[in-house]
């Protein structure tokens, strides 16, 4: 009769060359002669496990880890089989135990990670695989799950806003070889959304790995663009040393440059960057840019028609496509290249602002609204983002409730749409809160009703919302014309809407009379914007550039004219009453219009007022004008007494004012 070992010999033997029946009946024997044979009791637990029966599979090996309790590979496949039975957790537990008798045991190390998964542990799946991938670096299997595992969680952690969870994860070195290209993705991503702030901690997140990474640091420079800083350029300039020879590099710092209003030198690189590839899409767009801001419209439209040739789908070259055709008045054109632009990008924040400008200024109120909305996500508009926990309001019946109306960006927008207050007042609400900035406080506070509208000045965190009225619904203040401005015709054009205090009136009224006594006329006037606007250039012109008006005879020519700007009243070639001395703030100088005869101004918010209090003003306009003043007209259908002088050739105001001077001339002789 064979020996228990004998018999195992056998049994193993049939169980090795795939006799499964025979191995079983063998197993089978033996253990009725010895129920503690651990061995046998781990092989037939295979054999049943290779025979779709783990339930008896599983029994067995307990049976022999109850002998055995230090045998790691006994409580691997124990693990196994629990998973075969969809007891994941089971399977953690062995599987764990399986580890800590056996540090090393790669396959047990596989297995757990894929039991974390199972039961939805994803991040222990990736522990767990990352110290397997310690032990064999080479396991295609382990990277395919890791990177996997790494994708998932890296994209919930940045769905979720936790973007430096998301840096700290996906620039691990098990995560680098899918964790990097998609940070890389989310940073262009939220960089096009309109979100630099994000995407600089991004990228800054793979620099601290590498921070050799030239595309990194170049997108890292495009993040800190703020037309002051210096980083975005010593950036562009590290990584341009890092890859000198990439049409990239030298595009990126002229973009850097560009920024900081250095055209020319911006322009020069934009031309190295074609020297290292004269097909660089980008650089082509990019010249494109900068050549429109060097005034050389034709040539920017030939550089993105070359771009567009190589990269049919460029929304930005489609862009500086756009923007050429219009300084080209060819307004339609233009259209059409920002919606190709948004149909092969439809989240470029560029395309839907600049066709928003364009579509409004050619009176396309329905659509261009719509697409204004868009200004929310520019970077140009990111200091006025703010939290608000209210609703935004839709326009809806809104009796019984409170709304907080927000002004948004300059003076004169706000003195522009003010006017739709009476509209959102007819939906009935218990009270509106028109937040506003500090300037126009005491003039908005006198010309709208109390009992209805409480005027509050800027939450003094702005942009924050603390401090601000509890209210149920919020909107902002531009976003009014969208409900309420369909077209030119809806244009709410009753003024004036705002008004001044009798006894402001009645003092200024006194003092412009004393400061000029015989005039036939006293004429007010700005020349000047804000600095800080971004196309303040191109609206403001120097005091010396309305000396034509000065020598029309019986004209005073009175100041209105606020800021550095008005330093050049001091070195004016003609005479010019500075009323800058008195009571400032904007309801003065509504006060002292109501005194004047006419005001003369460049696009700024005093030709705004003058419009809203229902004065004579005289807009003088730049070529490329803001979309509020429209095309080719001489009147504005939202200031029923403003007449319009516009450039022909840009830079050049002689002709506006040589224009105004002349209707000047006549309006002092019908005074007579």
């Amino acid at each position: 009769m064979a020996t228990i070992a004998e018999a195992l010999t056998i049994a193993f033997d049939h169980h090795e060359s795939g006799r499964l029946a025979e191995a079983e009946i063998l197993y089978g024997r033996i253990l009725d002669a010895d129920p503690d044979q651990a061995t046998v009791l781990h092989l037939l637990g295979v054999l049943y496990g290779q025979t779709d029966r783990p339930k008896l599979a599983a029994a067995l090996f307990v049976g022999a880890i109850g002998l055995v309790p230090d045998h790691p590979d006994l409580r691997y496949d124990l693990a196994r089989v629990r998973l075969m039975l969809e007891d994941g957790e089971g399977a953690v537990a062995v599987l764990r135990q399986t580890v800590a008798l056996q540090p090393d045991h790669a396959a047990a190390l596989f297995q757990l990670a894929l039991a974390f998964r199972s039961v939805g542990r994803h991040g222990d799946s990736l522990l767990t695989l990352e110290r397997l991938l310690t032990l064999q670096p080479d396991s295609l299997e382990a990277r395919y799950l890791a990177d996997r595992a790494v994708e998932r969680e890296g994209r919930e952690l940045l769905a979720q806003g936790r973007i430096g969870h998301a840096v700290e994860r996906l620039t691990r070195p098990v995560a680098e070889s899918v964790g990097v290209p998609l940070l890389s993705a989310h940073a262009a991503a939220s960089y096009s959304d309109g979100k630099p702030a994000e995407a600089a901690r991004l990228l800054r997140g793979l620099l601290a790995v590498n921070p050799a990474d030239a595309m990194a640091l170049w997108n890292l420079s495009l993040c800190r663009f703020d037309g002051r800083d210096a980083a975005a350029e010593r950036l562009a300039r590290r990584a341009r040393a890092l890859a000198p020879q990439e049409a990239e590099a030298h595009a990126k710092l002229g973009l850097a440059l560009a920024a900081q209003g250095r055209h020319a030198a911006a322009a020069a690189c934009g031309r190295v960057a074609l020297a290292c590839d004269p097909a660089h899409a980008l650089s082509l767009s990019n010249l494109g840019t900068l050549t429109i801001l060097l005034d050389e419209d034709a040539q920017a439209l030939r550089l993105a028609d070359r771009a567009l040739l190589v990269a049919p789908d460029l929304g930005d070259a489609l862009v500086v496509r756009g923007d050429a055709l219009v300084r080209l008045d060819r307004p339609r054109e233009a259209v059409d290249a920002f919606r190709g632009a948004l149909r092969v990008a439809p989240r470029l924040v560029t395309a839907h602002v600049n066709l928003a400008h364009l579509l409004l200024r050619l009176g396309d109120y329905a659509a261009g609204w719509a697409e204004f909305e868009w200004r929310w996500r520019s970077e140009a508009q990111a200091g006025w983002r703010r939290p608000f926990r209210q609703p935004r309001w839709a326009g809806v019946d809104l009796a019984g409730q409170t709304i907080l109306v927000h002004a948004e960006q300059g003076l004169g927008d706000t003195i522009q749409f003010v006017r739709f207050l009476d509209a959102v007042l007819r939906a009935g609400p218990a009270r509106i809160h028109l937040e506003t900035q500090g300037p126009l406080l005491p003039l908005l506070t006198h010309s709208l009703d109390p009992a209805r509208v409480s005027v509050i000045p800027r939450a003094a965190n702005f942009p924050g919302v603390s401090g601000l009225p509890e209210t149920d619904v919020q909107i902002p203040l531009m976003s009014l014309a969208g409900l309420f401005c369909p077209s030119l015709e809806a244009i709410p054009a009753r003024v004036p809407y705002l008004s001044v205090p009798e006894e402001r009136r009645g003092f200024w009224e006194r003092r412009l009379r004393n400061d000029a006594p015989g005039a036939r006329l006293r004429v007010g006037l700005a020349w000047a914007g804000r600095p800080q606007y971004h196309a303040d250039a191109t609206r403001s012109m120097p005091l010396s550039a309305l000396a034509p008006l000065a020598a029309v005879p019986g004209v005073a020519l009175f100041s209105l004219q606020v800021g550095e700007a008005s330093e050049q009243i001091a070195r004016a070639p003609f005479p010019v009453i500075d009323l800058s001395d008195g009571p400032p703030g904007m309801l003065e100088a509504a006060a002292a219009m109501e005194g004047l005869d006419l005001i003369v101004a460049v696009d700024t918010a005093i030709a705004h007022l003058a419009g809203a209090l229902a004065r004579p003003v005289w807009v003088l306009l730049a070529k490329d004008n803001d979309w509020r003043w429209l095309n080719g007209r001489d009147d504005s259908p939202w200031y029923p007494t403003a007449r319009l002088f516009r450039q022909t050739r840009r830079s050049d105001w002689s002709g506006p004012v040589e224009e105004a001077a002349r209707a000047l001339r006549r309006l002092v002789e019908e005074s007579v």
